[in-house]
């Protein structure tokens, strides 16, 4: 037997533009991305896709159709102008002040890329490619290998996706995708450099809120998104029109705790593929380069050519608290730990032992995405759009990480929870300040994969899960758009929150998902770890 095709049929593929009365056209503006925005420019793409199963509404208009979710796009990016704009690299003359590998977006010209729309159908209904959320959860561990994610993906091309091409390249792509059995997938990828996971999360909350006002017949909500940069940068401590940076503020920057790799001096034992990255730009060869901005690039510890595997590993409530209670027992007094702590601990101790580093007297390395936006002073609200983080690390010996001892746990989620504390408006201010300053934003890699290392990524609060589009129920899969190397983890709820009697929002209310991009033998391994279940 023939197996199925896979790859959906590609039907259409425009680019939508903001109409012409939502801002004046032939205003053209061109806006300088922040300091935080220029470190993330090489970074993978922030995306996710909503997969649903058969609208159950018992409205006259369907509400997946294409068509409908077009308008209602488009109504949306009305809001979102810039993002229809070009993304593209500021010049460079530092005789005028104007430094290396800093970016911007023009925007309000009707020769704009737009924000690129694809329609494609899959002969396939979702049943036959995965199951349901309750059949997911019930073994408590899924391999989300066996779910097809990218070849449902349409290929595209996104501005600076290898950090050079831009022009003409939309920043933004959205996909529907019908399914046989009446089923949909919305696909959202966006360039990193102007949305992190809190900015796509807006984006997409205010799409379904628009689409679903559209189908009710009801006046579109007023959408508020703020794209101001600058007002990251505001918070910058220090004088950023020295000539030079404050030493102090450098030295209050130095004492974050991150992991900090230079790519300028980690060419030997660079993987083909990202050794560009790992050269000197030509337009900066010759100038003071100044000292190193960090060690050469443990390539060592990271083996690309050994198999990763993608598995979403769930919690329950009661092993959340339980975890949390134990990480809470052993704690100095007055100490505390947050469930998240205490969760990203226990997961850390477990992929350390999978990865057979519990005897260990070297560091590991537990890299967390920092959002800052509520860590600048002022600080911005969630409707604020860009790439607000940074990443700091925590680092202990794999034997203390690895210890099944309550202490160890609580050490773990103790020194977990004093790096996210290092980050305030103090010290943002000064890591802003040396952002200003740097001779190029992307020579500084703050984070690592491979063996010692874990990138922890946190999209809890977003409430995935309570989208519907007017379908009438939850979506059946979020899929986040994380690469499958090996160390990549997330955190996502795994089901939508839901309260008739006010209760107050709870990620650890429901269930919680951990999704895991490692060796697929550390896989295996972390499956045969008695630890695994001890608090269900």
């Amino acid at each position: 037997m023939t197996a199925p095709e896979l790859s959906p049929t590609e039907i259409s593929r425009t680019r939508l533009l903001p109409e012409v009365d939502s801002y004046p056209h032939g205003h053209v503006k061109t806006v300088a991305l922040s300091l935080l925005d220029n470190t993330v420019v090489a970074y993978a793409l922030t995306g996710a896709v909503w997969y649903f199963d058969k609208s159950i509404s018992t409205s006259d208009q369907d509400p997946f159709s294409p068509t409908a979710l077009a308008q209602s796009l488009q109504k949306t990016i009305n809001s979102y102008a810039p993002w229809a704009g070009q993304l593209h690299w500021m010049p460079y003359d530092l005789s005028k002040g104007l430094r290396h590998g800093r970016v911007a977006i023009t925007y309000g010209s009707p020769a704009d890329p737009g924000v690129e729309l694809i329609v494609a159908h899959s002969p396939l209904a979702l049943s036959s490619l995965l199951p349901t959320r309750d059949q997911r959860l019930s073994g408590g561990m899924w391999d989300a290998e066996l779910f097809p994610s990218t070849q449902l993906l349409c290929p595209t091309q996104l501005a600076l996706h290898n950090t050079k091409e831009c022009v003409g390249l939309p920043s933004v792509s959205v996909q529907l995708t019908t399914f046989a059995c009446g089923g949909l997938g919305i696909a959202i990828r966006i360039t990193h450099a102007i949305a992190d996971a809190t900015a796509l999360f807006q984006f997409i909350k205010d799409w379904n809120a628009v689409h679903r006002s559209m189908l009710a017949g009801h006046p579109l909500p007023h959408l508020s998104p703020i794209f101001e940069p600058r007002m990251i940068d505001n918070a910058a401590a220090g004088d950023l029109n020295s000539g030079k940076p404050d030493p102090e503020l450098l030295q209050v920057y130095s004492s974050l705790p991150q992991r900090r790799y230079d790519w300028w001096v980690s060419a030997e034992g660079c993987p083909s593929f990202m050794l560009p990255q790992a050269q000197i730009p030509p337009e900066l060869q010759g100038a003071d380069l100044g000292p190193p901005v960090g060690v050469p690039a443990p390539w060592h510890e990271w083996d690309l050519s050994l198999p990763v595997g993608h598995h979403l590993l769930y919690f329950t409530p009661k092993e959340v608290e339980g975890i949390w209670r134990e990480a809470s027992s052993e704690l100095p007094p007055g100490a505390r730990v947050s469930r998240l702590d205490a969760l990203l601990a226990f997961v850390w101790r477990l992929l350390v032992r999978a990865r057979r580093l519990e005897r260990d007297q070297e560091l590991v390395n537990l890299i967390t995405t920092i959002g800052l936006r509520p860590r600048i002073s002022p600080p911005l609200p969630n409707t604020f759009i860009g790439s607000c983080l940074t990443n700091a690390s925590t680092s202990l010996t794999g034997e203390e990480v690895a210890s099944s001892s309550t202490a160890a746990l609580s050490r773990a989620a103790a020194a977990i929870r004093a790096t996210s504390a290092s980050f305030n408006p103090e010290t943002v201010g000064a890591l802003l300040h040396h952002h200003a300053y740097e001779v190029n934003p992307q020579r500084t890699w703050r984070a690592f994969l491979g063996r010692r290392h874990v990138i922890v990524t946190s999209w809890l609060g977003n409430d995935p899960y309570g989208i519907d589009f007017g379908g009438g129920a939850s979506p059946r899969f979020v899929d986040p758009m994380l690469p499958n190397i090996d160390g990549c983890v997330l955190v996502i709820e795994a089901a939508p929150f839901a309260s008739n009697n006010g209760e107050e929002w709870r990620w650890y209310n429901k269930e919680v998902c951990v999704s895991l991009h490692v060796l697929k033998e550390v896989l295996a391994n972390l499956r045969k770890d008695p630890e695994l279940r001890k608090y269900a």
